[in-house]
């Protein structure tokens, strides 16, 4: 009985590893579509701070600025976040 329990619990095992290596790699590809769809935002953002700062509007341009600099910090977490779940599933290979 307790030989049975093993393998089950072994089996099990394996399937839940299957599982969380193909749920890390879905998170590796939104991780890069998060990357290169917020590029695409930062440019609009700038473009629109340089508008309202044309339209004499300097603390909007400013509060958009700000933006921009949160957006690229938050680029750089998830850039690093991406490197290292690529480490870990290249070690898992």
């Amino acid at each position: 009985m307790h030989e049975h329990h093993r393998g089950y619990h072994e089996h099990h095992h394996h399937d839940h590893e299957r599982h969380d290596t193909e749920a890390l790699r879905r998170l590796l590809a939104m991780l890069e579509h998060w990357i290169d769809h917020g590029d695409s935002h930062m440019e609009s953002y700038r473009e629109w701070a340089q508008k309202a700062n044309a339209s004499s509007e300097e603390e909007i341009a400013r509060e958009i600025h700000l933006a921009v600099d949160d957006s690229e910090s938050a680029k750089a977490h998830l850039k690093r976040a991406k490197a290292i779940l690529a480490a870990k599933l290249v070690l898992k290979k």
